[in-house]
């Protein structure tokens, strides 16, 4: 249990640090967003990348789901900033897919051991009525839609069932897409000085995920051996 504890603490601040950092880094860009010169010159930077760009977003959005202590958030709304809210999520869709089978092949390929590495020998056990051969990618499918579960966890636990590599694919992209959608939205609306459409998406965005947050362990319980009715 205090293995547990120390894992998930050390999770969180790691989480925090990466997080801060990137706040920082990218605040002087946040801020000069206001002017509308300053979004003309960026999105002008943008389009001179050409292809350059497109791939180092799509190496971003993979990396983000394989190092599991990046926050996707920061990602997905510079997606949608620099490409636009569909282009940018078409860019967000290949990385999550691609990143998604490079987790499955290297968890098929190093099994278990490599999850007791990073998340420790007790998250097989928490985690284990995903084997529920039955219904495994329905409780997946939900658990990557709920806001506030550890899908990183779930992205390197899904593979260790029965799913295979395009079940466990769709089920993550397509589970995603809410959360993507609404980020790079919220970036395209910054770019386009769309305040309103901004804190319309983003008030949504809030509510959805402090009911995710509240309710997720309820549900999860309901799912685990043992516990439902």
């Amino acid at each position: 249990m205090q293995k547990i504890k120390r894992r998930f603490i050390i999770f969180i601040l790691l989480f925090i640090i990466f997080t801060a950092v990137l706040g920082l880094l990218f605040w002087p860009f946040i801020k000069n967003l206001e002017n509308a010169e300053f979004r003309k010159t960026f999105s002008d930077w943008v389009a001179g990348l050409g292809l350059k760009g497109v791939f180092i977003l799509f190496g971003l959005q993979i990396l983000q789901i394989v190092v599991a202590v990046i926050p996707g958030g920061p990602v997905q709304l510079i997606a949608g900033a620099a490409y636009g809210a569909w282009m940018g999520l078409l860019i967000l869709v290949a990385g999550c897919g691609a990143a998604t089978a490079l987790v499955f092949f290297l968890v098929r390929r190093f099994g278990q051991p490599l999850i007791v590495r990073f998340f420790g020998a007790d998250v097989i056990n928490t985690w284990g009525f995903l084997k529920d051969e039955k219904k495994t990618a329905l409780v997946t499918f939900i658990l990557f839609l709920i806001p506030g579960t550890p899908k990183d966890t779930l992205t390197y636990l899904a593979p260790l069932t029965r799913l295979s590599l395009l079940q466990f694919s769709l089920i993550s992209v397509f589970a995603r897409l809410p959360a993507m959608i609404s980020s790079t939205v919220m970036g395209d609306a910054v770019m386009q000085g769309s305040w309103v459409i901004l804190i319309l998406v983003f008030g949504l965005t809030a509510v959805i995920g402090i009911l995710g947050i509240q309710f997720k362990d309820r549900i999860i319980g309901r799912m685990s051996p043992g516990k439902q009715r």
